[in-house]
Formats: structure tokens, C-alpha cells, sequence
């Protein structure tokens, strides 16, 4: 029999870090804009009809107003709303300000289907790890309390759990525990995504999938000692939710967008 019951397609980007003005935004680098309008180029043409784009973080490397708002007007050629975040690269108060203005959702809940996607802001001023916030961690419960009859995904910058790269590990989420602690109460939570390690990453926490994706800047080498490039391709992550609280995922890489040579 052919399962006929409706999907509802995320998009996943991150880690764009657009610089103040268009290009490299450091030496042995690809132009950061140049990489991210073939992403969203390659969304456009796979992706025609998607439901939401999330953009988990990093928006920018240079965190002022002209640079948020290149962003913004780059993403509004996509055909379908956007919800992003800020990561630790990020203002956060002048990204929300900009996205915002442009008709974009920040630190949203928002419902697709039946499902509830809760974004929450692990930016930690002055730090490169991620932290949330007592009153965020309020807000996600109190989220999922009005909507008890919801499955959720929760998006987030910062990764919950090691990934398995020692330096990156010292960058993630510190308080991931507690927001663990959260989602194990709620057996509807299905997914957490998050960006920030510039990788594909997928594991499993109980019953909630961990997801991680790539930057469409410039990816990170999985399982290194320290920090190094991956001569993979920008990528993004696509979410098919259904409503029995089941989904699938998958990664989709854009050719031609490595720059790193292979080693």
C-alpha cells in the first residue's frame, strides 16, 4: 500500500559567515557569497517548493548591519520562508534586528504540519563555545507544553554532544546536558539540528536524531586532532517531515564549491 500521507520539506543551511563586503574572508579561502548563492542556486533547482529554510548560524564573519543584510536579501530569492540564528560569530541583537526588518523569523517556534520547530540561541557573548541561556531553556519548555500533541525539532548553533574532533569538542554546546535533560522529557521532541562544525554529523540520544550539517563556506575535517579543511564540496541538510512523527534526511552536496586542494 502507497503511503500517501503528507511530507513537509526543511532546508538546513549554516555557517554562511558572510564578510562586510563580498569575498574571502581570509587568505586560502573561497569567496564566502560566491559559495553561498551556489547553495541556495542549488536549492532552488532541487528544491523548488520547500516549507522552511533554517539558518542555523554563523550568519556572518563580520557582524555589522551591511553584512546581515546582503544576507537577508540573498535569502528572500528562496521560495519559501526563513528562520534563522545567530552563532557565536554573530551579534545577535543586530542579526534579529536585520532579518526581522526583512521579513524573516528569528529565534522562531513555528509550526509545519504538525510539527513544532523551535529555534533557540546558544550565543555566548564574548566565547566561542555555546551556552543556553536559563530563559531559553524556559522558553523551549514552555514551547513544548502548549503544544503537546506536536512532534518537535529544535534547532540550535552549537552541538549538543562531541562530534569527535578534539578541538571542536572544546567548542560545543557546555550546558548540552541540560538541554538532553529537556528533550528526553518529551518523547514528541524527534530532532535536534545544529551547525558550527562545518560537517555532516548524525547520531542518536534515546530516541531524538542529532543532527549536524555543512557550512556552505568551507567544511571542517571530521576526526581531526586540530583544525583542518576538508576538501568536500558546501553542502546543506534536507528534512522530509510526516506527520506520524517519522522522517527522513539526507545531505545534499553542490559540485564545484571546494576550494581546499586534496590532500
Amino acid at each position: 500500500m502507497t503511503d500517501t500521507q503528507p511530507e513537509h520539506t526543511l532546508i538546513q543551511i549554516s555557517d554562511p559567515h558572510l564578510g562586510r563586503v563580498p569575498g574571502p574572508i581570509r587568505p586560502g579561502y573561497p569567496d564566502s557569497d560566491t559559495q553561498l548563492q551556489a547553495v541556495l542556486a542549488d536549492i532552488r533547482e532541487r528544491y523548488p517548493d520547500p516549507d522552511l529554510v533554517l539558518v542555523t548560524g554563523d550568519l556572518a564573519e563580520d557582524p555589522e548591519t551591511v553584512t546581515y543584510a546582503r544576507l537577508a536579501h540573498y535569502l528572500s530569492a528562496l521560495p519559501a520562508p526563513v528562520s534563522a540564528l545567530a552563532g557565536n560569530h554573530d551579534d545577535h541583537g543586530l542579526a534579529r534586528q536585520t532579518f526581522t526588518a526583512a521579513g524573516h523569523a528569528f529565534d522562531a517556534e513555528q509550526r509545519v504540519g504538525n510539527w513544532l520547530i523551535v529555534n533557540l540561541n546558544s550565543a555566548w557573548p564574548g566565547h566561542t563555545p555555546g551556552r543556553l541561556p536559563a530563559e531559553e531553556l524556559a522558553r523551549l519548555q514552555s514551547a513544548l507544553r502548549h503544544h503537546p500533541d506536536c512532534w518537535v525539532l529544535v534547532a540550535v548553533h552549537h552541538p549538543v554532544v562531541p562530534v569527535g574532533s578534539r578541538w571542536l569538542d572544546a567548542l560545543g554546546l557546555t550546558n548540552g546536558d541540560e538541554l538532553l535533560a529537556v528533550l528526553e522529557r518529551h518523547p514528541k521532541v524527534r530532532a535536534c539540528i545544529f551547525g558550527h562544525i562545518h560537517q555532516a554529523f548524525d547520531a542518536l540520544h534515546g530516541t531524538v536524531r542529532l543532527l549536524g550539517c555543512p557550512s556552505t563556506c568551507v567544511q571542517f575535517l571530521p576526526g581531526s586532532e586540530d583544525f583542518a579543511l576538508d576538501p568536500e564540496d558546501a553542502g546543506y541538510r534536507v528534512i522530509r517531515l510526516r506527520d506520524d512523527g517519522t522522517f527522513e534526511t539526507r545531505i545534499e552536496r553542490v559540485p564545484d564549491t571546494s576550494m581546499v586542494p586534496a590532500l
